[in-house]
């Protein structure tokens, strides 16, 4: 066998490594950085080479493998928060938010924040609103900030919703590896979900 494809499978099998340990981390330290999880576990198997990083999807893969094997109740909390997400997109039904992060892409732990987004013109508007429907909220810091559009934290039904308010004109520049839904998006992902399981029952 030549030499380079030898290494180029010697690559592969340690990338899996990463993948595998990286969703371990994920599923089980409730790690939600996926950059985090992979550098860490890499560190941990004393590959430390940035090039035998795994894409967010093979850890996506490895994560769905794990879980699918030790946390077979995980269907059941996805559902659970897409279902708490789905409401609560309901309730901001005036802003048309957008779904983002592990809820949306299925990562999510049973301990995980519901993270949404909405563009409006003017930001205190959302804050008026919550405050007229007797919702308790507190701004928090994020990595991705806008000039006077904050991010707000409140809960729902003991979940912790995470909704970043961003300016009306960022909304078409999508920011880079971020996904997005909307309410009747999410509704499909739960339909889904409801005949898988119905499925194998």
């Amino acid at each position: 066998m030549p030499r380079n494809a030898l290494s180029e499978r010697h690559m592969a099998a340690h990338r899996a490594q990463i993948a595998h340990r990286a969703a371990k981390l994920i599923a089980e330290d409730h790690l939600h950085d996926f950059a985090l999880a992979k550098k860490k576990a890499a560190r941990q198997l004393g590959l430390d080479d940035q090039a035998l990083l795994p894409s967010n999807q093979e850890v996506e893969s490895a994560l769905a493998s794990y879980r699918a094997i030790y946390q077979p109740q995980h269907a059941g909390h996805l559902q659970a928060l897409r279902l708490a997400a789905a409401e609560v997109m309901r309730q901001l039904e005036p802003f048309t938010p957008y779904l983002t992060g592990s809820v949306l892409s299925g990562v999510a732990g049973p301990h995980s924040d519901i993270n949404l987004i909405a563009y409006v013109d003017d930001p205190k508007s959302v804050e008026l609103y919550l405050l007229n429907r007797g919702i308790e909220y507190r701004p928090v810091e994020t990595s991705l900030r806008h000039d006077d559009y904050p991010t707000l934290q409140f809960d729902h039904d003991g979940i912790a919703i995470r909704l970043s308010v961003r300016p009306r004109n960022a909304e078409r520049a999508q920011v880079r590896g971020e996904e997005r839904a909307r309410l009747e998006q999410l509704r499909r992902l739960i339909d889904d979900a409801r005949q898988l399981a119905a499925f194998n029952l």
